[in-house]
């Protein structure tokens, strides 16, 4: 959506979405569009249900910019990852960018194992100020399970369980039970 076309009379961008969403919805269709998320800060937008008839009418709503439909990924993980990125403890990019300090990284995955000794803080004295994130609790992950490492961890299933109602979700958490997601964040921000 483009959030500069957002009319004056919503004070937020989330009442706005939801109002947008509730505008159309279709006499053919069974049920009401659903607004899973909202999303205003690197993008601005939001995730929704919606049959194609409502998506046909919500092309024509002020703002909106694109759609994309839900797709399931395949993930793929390779033990030479560390060697492609050229990391070394002594020359090269990690010691030049003071091993990291001070870099938030966000990676959208799998989830987190947060026992991973990769995730181990030692050292580390304090998250950085800027952070606005949350380490969300759900199904086997407690706010405890984040530290001065893994300082956030969210999972967003909404859009997974509407395009697939019959699957079950073995993990409603940000716990990782692939093994992908923690293994991409520990190259990027893990412990070695």
């Amino acid at each position: 959506m483009d959030k500069a076309l957002m009319p004056k009379a919503f004070a937020s961008h989330h009442i706005w979405y939801s109002t947008t969403i509730n505008s159309v919805k279709s006499r053919n269709h069974q049920s009401s569009p659903s607004l899973l998320y909202t999303y205003d800060h690197a993008v601005h937008g939001f995730s929704a249900l919606l049959s194609i008839d409502e998506l046909e009418s919500l092309k024509k709503s002020p703002g909106f910019v694109s759609a994309y439909g839900e797709k399931k990924a395949t993930v793929y993980t390779t033990p030479h990852t560390y060697e492609f990125l050229s990391l070394n403890p002594t020359t090269g990019l990690w010691p030049a960018s003071d091993y990291g300090k001070d870099v938030i990284i966000g990676v959208i995955g799998t989830g987190i194992w947060p026992e991973s000794a990769s995730f181990k803080y030692d050292g580390m004295s304090e998250i950085p100020s800027r952070w606005k994130g949350t380490c969300e609790v759900g199904q086997e992950f407690n706010a405890s399970n984040c530290n001065l490492k893994l300082i956030g961890a969210r999972y967003l299933t909404k859009g997974f369980s509407a395009s697939y109602p019959e699957t079950t979700i073995s993990m409603n958490s940000s716990r990782d039970t692939e093994g992908h997601g923690t293994h991409t964040s520990s190259i990027a921000g893990g412990n070695c």
